[in-house]
């Protein structure tokens, strides 16, 4: 049966993490200065890896996770995906660009909807298998 639905819809916060970019607004910034936000260095991973290429975007600050913040055992945050610590980053970003204390959605009708693309993590857990993947903690949703 077909869902049906009356009323509005809001999109009304953003948030983002994008090359060379903390936020949106910086992201703004960049692309109007013209930068150049596809580099080649060796901040995330050795250009001796195979598969690596010479040039492309990465996150800045990807280990600035506040665990405790979001409730996160340490251990397991980790051993996280990093997109799924930044998941929570920028969606408690968004509600707050918005202006909505994020605890005043407890129990309320909300829907959150979060885009990613592919993550370089999965290629070094099935290299690296700690105890979280082994136990599943971790799951390759693809």
């Amino acid at each position: 049966m077909p869902a049906h639905f009356e009323g509005d819809i809001v999109i009304a916060g953003i948030s983002g993490r994008l090359p060379e970019s903390s936020n949106i607004e910086e992201f703004k910034e960049n692309l109007l200065k013209g930068m150049d936000m596809v580099t080649e260095d060796e901040r995330r991973w050795s250009a001796d890896n195979y598969g690596v290429p010479r040039r492309f975007g990465k996150i800045k600050n990807l280990s600035n996770f506040d665990a405790s913040f979001f409730k996160v055992n340490s251990k397991q945050a980790h051993f996280m995906d990093p997109q799924h610590r930044l998941m929570f980053e920028v969606t408690y970003e968004a509600l707050i660009d918005a202006g909505i204390n994020p605890t005043s959605l407890k129990k309320s009708r909300t829907g959150v909807f979060i885009g990613v693309s592919d993550s370089d993590a999965n290629h070094f857990w099935r290299t690296d298998a700690n105890g979280l993947y082994i136990t599943k903690i971790y799951r390759k949703w693809t």
